[in-house]
């Protein structure tokens, strides 16, 4: 009995804590790659706005990164002498309507005595040019108002349609000439990556298949399409500016990424097997071999894998032999072993930079390489 309480109170043998691990989910990208660039999210249409008129700024109603709506008001110049001459041309149109009634009145007198003969031929037609030149003094005057009057509306600027506020260039009191533009508006609807391509890539652009990553979203990888090259290299950098359509057109996409925003275009021959982009701290080369350590599908334990290295960013590595959604550590993959016991942890992009000028050859030393 003795040995049945001792038993008892033997206590169970506490299992090993899961080992943390940071992970980055798979993704490849269609036709692999030959080569990275530095690119940048922009709008596709964008619009340089200024005000009608000259004036002096006194209110300002917008701030970069704003939403504004069609016929917002933006900004505002001082119209005190705009309205004065707007009230100064009504005045003047009052005076030339009375004339033009008077001489209309006139006319139509004299014509009443000319059908009784009470007064000459000539008298009537003098009668009528005085009339006439009434009537066309009246229509300048109202030209000449409803200009006056733009002018005091002009002194107001309104967007031209729904976007997002990118630049201002204007301070309050600062005097804008007419036409000089204040207010930089896009339409985020339709987004493009545009970035500057070397002479031997510009040749080839259009046979490529192009995609993007982002810096600021995780595991973000959008299809690309060509849409303008530029036809002739710039002179400093002898480089060819080229923007590429985001062929998604979805609100949830908009809502992901952000005028501005870093990307990382992958230009690929669009042949190539698929391809994924990881973090450089991912890879492993062991006996001259490269690996990465998966997540199994328990979710518990990792397994090595072997991949093939395809080329090397400044922080990044592009390898192929990996399926989409697979989970791979990207960090502390030293202190690994097979089958180890892990709690994964999904990887932020914040600190890690895809975005570079030029792919390094495969042949180049990898982080983490171990005889």
């Amino acid at each position: 009995m003795i040995a049945g309480l001792a038993a008892c109170g033997e206590k169970p043998t506490p299992q090993a804590k899961p080992h943390p691990v940071l992970v980055t989910t798979v993704r490849n990208l269609p036709g692999g790659q030959e080569r990275a660039f530095t690119g940048v999210v922009r709008a596709r249409y964008e619009s340089d706005q200024g005000f009608r008129t000259a004036g002096k700024v006194v209110i300002r109603l917008v701030e970069v990164g704003q939403m504004v709506k069609a016929g917002q008001p933006l900004a505002r110049l001082d119209a005190a002498d705009y309205e004065l001459a707007a009230h100064a041309a009504e005045d003047q149109l009052q005076a030339a309507r009375a004339d033009a009634e008077q001489a209309a009145a006139d006319e139509a007198r004299f014509r009443r005595l000319l059908s009784d003969h009470s007064v000459a031929v000539a008298d009537h037609e003098r009668q009528k040019a005085r009339a006439d030149a009434a009537a066309a003094r009246q229509a300048q005057a109202q030209r000449q108002s409803d200009l006056a009057r733009n002018r005091a509306k002009y002194a107001t600027l309104f967007a031209e349609f729904d976007g997002v506020v990118t630049s201002v260039r204007f301070e309050i009191g600062q005097v804008v000439a007419e036409g000089q533009p204040v207010v930089t508006i896009a339409r985020p609807s339709e987004l493009e990556v545009v970035a500057d391509l070397p002479e031997e890539m510009a040749r080839d652009a259009r046979s490529l298949a192009a995609s993007a990553s982002f810096w600021d979203v995780p595991d973000l990888v959008v299809p690309l399409k060509l849409r303008e090259l530029a036809p002739s290299a710039a002179a400093q950098t002898r480089t060819f500016r080229a923007r590429f359509s985001v062929v998604d057109k979805s609100p949830a996409l908009r809502q992901a990424l952000h005028l501005g925003t870093t990307a990382n275009l992958l230009l690929a021959g669009k042949g190539d097997a698929p391809a994924a982009l990881l973090p450089a701290t991912a890879l492993l080369k062991t006996d001259g071999k490269a690996i990465v350590w998966q997540v199994d599908d328990s979710g518990k334990r990792v397994v090595a894998k072997p991949v093939e290295v395809i080329g090397y960013t400044d922080e990044a590595v592009l390898v192929r032999g990996l399926p989409d959604g697979a989970k791979v550590v990207s960090a502390g993959i030293q202190k690994l072993d097979a089958g180890l016991n892990v709690s994964p942890i999904e990887r932020s992009a914040s600190g890690m930079n895809l975005g570079v000028s030029e792919a390094r050859s495969a042949k180049a030393g990898a982080p983490g390489e171990r005889s």
